[in-house]
């Protein structure tokens, strides 16, 4: 079955086992506003169905979690799960991304729309593709030199998965013969499917197996006489001076071939089984209404509790019907989802930006979401068709990458939280990559960019116990206030939640930057820490409205339902 492209709104008159409405969807559910109809009767038709999300009980205003409801302690209060601060649950593996994307070029406020020169920038410890897409959608049309992007993760699979999606953009673009029928949805679409869909449509996977696995099977053929810990490299050419580079050890060229076949006894149910084993775990029910209860709206705990429920990415009444191929990039053979409970793909991109977006079901936020990336996708489409932009991968530890690495090469070093005290730390990442960037002379411009996720909450703990005080004066202007002060009630809890959109940042990094010892990493390395930053914002997910001003509610909720600890910090440096 063929699925209709999410760029022409369907009509949400449909269910599993049934035909779907192939008109287009133009008038929204006036209660819920989540799913749009072609016209009264399919709305009416459509009902029975659709009252179960519209008349919900989490739909409700004054809904609260199942917890505070029974009167009971909350499952992470009791046991061995009180013992554990993090308490995550599911796979380990980090394929989304949990800070809003970044343009770590942003030519206008730096080099200039009208720089001519050569451009190399490198991200140590990428993720996923995020910021590589949002960098180079948002370069300015017309640019002739030639961009070198080198991306490494330690993570196989996330380098995997970057590398399917490149060549997937890369061979479908250079597909100039006329095929035997259009495909039904866009280039972009399918590219948002593989990345966040834990299932598609069969011609998703029959892209990835004409045009991405041949690349990777010829490879996997010419090397079985290597060693299985040899490294190996693979470069292919694309039109207009486009290139991939792969590097990889042996046994991994072998793994990556698995990355594009559905197993032969998982099905899509099976699949969806797999998945909600731990997205719809029942022990982690209060955890769930925890994160619901905190979201901006009751709507959005209805559609971020249906991608828990499916996984497919799409607007929550789109018809799921031909989504029926489970996406071997998340399964690769084995019987578990890699991912934990709360990853979700609003984690990777601004919240306050993909609100904004126009959607013909306005409360709909996977819609919304969904119309967002599908947009940056093309953009970026769009500038790498005309651009000449070579890509080398690697999948080694930060610390192994200078071997690789060509000195006072890359305008931007992007080396996302491996900063942080918990990972190498600042001094060892500096040390190790900052001679990498371009020097003043080469580039005024050339920026080292880091981020500290955990900084502000270690800072927090190095001073007073006052400092751990909630600021309620401040939180209960935005939530109510508890009924009671026991950390079971919801309202309390919420409030804790909170709590870092209260603190004062600013103190607590500078604590942070001294006990750390910024300024003498600085003098000992030959790097300072630019005074303003001109790429990305230094406190990109806090709040930037006061209280009493238009949005300002909304920005906190938003916020507050959001997967960022609100407290990440960028800091730019150059050499000097």
């Amino acid at each position: 079955m063929s699925a209709p492209s999410v760029l022409r709104p369907s009509c949400s008159n449909w269910m599993p086992g049934t035909s779907v409405c192939d008109r287009q969807g133009i008038k929204a559910c006036g209660n819920c506003k989540l799913v749009v109809y072609c016209g009264i009767d399919c709305q009416k038709a459509h009902w029975p169905e659709h009252k179960k999300a519209c008349r919900s009980s989490m739909a409700k205003e004054h809904w609260r979690p199942a917890w505070d409801r029974e009167g009971r302690i909350p499952h992470w209060a009791s046991g061995e799960a009180s013992t554990n601060w993090h308490n995550v649950f599911g796979g380990s593996k980090y394929l989304w991304g949990n800070t809003p994307a970044v343009d770590v070029l942003n030519l206008e406020r730096n080099e200039g729309i009208g720089y001519k020169q050569d451009i190399a920038l490198l991200f140590a410890a990428s993720g996923d593709l995020r910021h590589i897409v949002k960098t180079i959608a948002s370069l300015p049309h017309g640019m002739m030199q030639q961009f070198d992007v080198t991306i490494n993760d330690l993570e196989f699979d996330v380098v995997a998965r970057n590398a399917i999606l490149l060549l997937l953009a890369l061979t479908t673009q250079d597909s100039t013969t006329a095929e035997a029928s259009t495909p039904p949805l866009s280039n972009a679409e399918a590219l948002i499917h593989v990345w966040y869909s834990a299932s598609f449509p069969s011609h998703v996977l029959s892209q990835l197996q004409d045009r991405v696995k041949p690349l990777i099977t010829e490879v996997c053929g010419k090397i079985t006489h290597k060693s299985s810990n040899t490294t190996l490299s693979k470069t292919w050419n694309f039109s207009n001076g486009r290139t991939l580079r792969l590097v990889l050890k042996h046994k991994d060229w072998l793994r990556l071939a698995g990355f594009l076949d559905v197993p032969e006894d998982l099905s899509v149910e099976d699949a969806v089984v797999i998945r909600r084993t731990v997205t719809l775990a029942p022990e982690r029910l209060d955890y769930r209404d925890r994160w619901y209860f905190k979201d901006a709206s009751p709507f959005m705990r209805i559609a971020k509790q249906k991608f828990q429920e499916d996984g497919i990415f799409i607007p929550f009444g789109h018809p799921r019907t031909a989504f029926d191929t489970p996406n071997p990039t998340f399964f690769q053979g084995r019987k578990t989802w890699p991912l934990d409970d709360k990853a979700d793909p609003s984690s990777g991109w601004p919240v306050l930006d993909v609100q904004k977006t126009s959607s013909p079901a306005p409360q709909d936020w996977y819609g919304k979401l969904f119309n967002y990336i599908h947009n940056m996708i093309e953009k970026f489409l769009d500038r790498l068709q005309s651009t000449s932009i070579c890509f080398v991968l690697y999948n080694v530890d930060a610390r192994e990458l200078p071997q690789h690495l060509e000195h006072g090469r890359y305008a931007r070093v992007e080396v996302a939280n491996i900063c942080d005290r918990g990972y190498i730390g600042i001094r060892d990442t500096l040390s190790l990559l900052s001679p990498f960037l371009q020097s003043p002379q080469q580039n005024v411009h050339a920026t080292f960019i880091t981020l500290f996720i955990n900084a502000v909450k270690e800072a927090v703990k190095w001073g007073d116990p006052r400092d751990e005080t909630l600021n309620m004066q401040f939180l209960t202007k935005y939530l109510p206030f508890p009924q009671t002060l026991s950390t079971n009630d919801a309202d309390m809890m919420r409030i804790w939640d909170a709590r870092d959109l209260a603190l004062d940042v600013d103190q607590f990094f500078s604590r942070y930057m001294m006990v750390c010892d910024f300024e003498q990493i600085s003098a000992d390395l030959g790097v300072e820490m630019k005074t303003s930053n001109t790429i990305v914002e230094k406190w990109p997910t806090q709040l930037k409205l006061t209280v009493g001003q238009k949005g300002a509610e909304n920005e906190f909720r938003l916020n507050l339902g959001s997967g960022f600890t609100n407290v990440e910090r960028y800091v730019e440096w150059r050499r000097v």
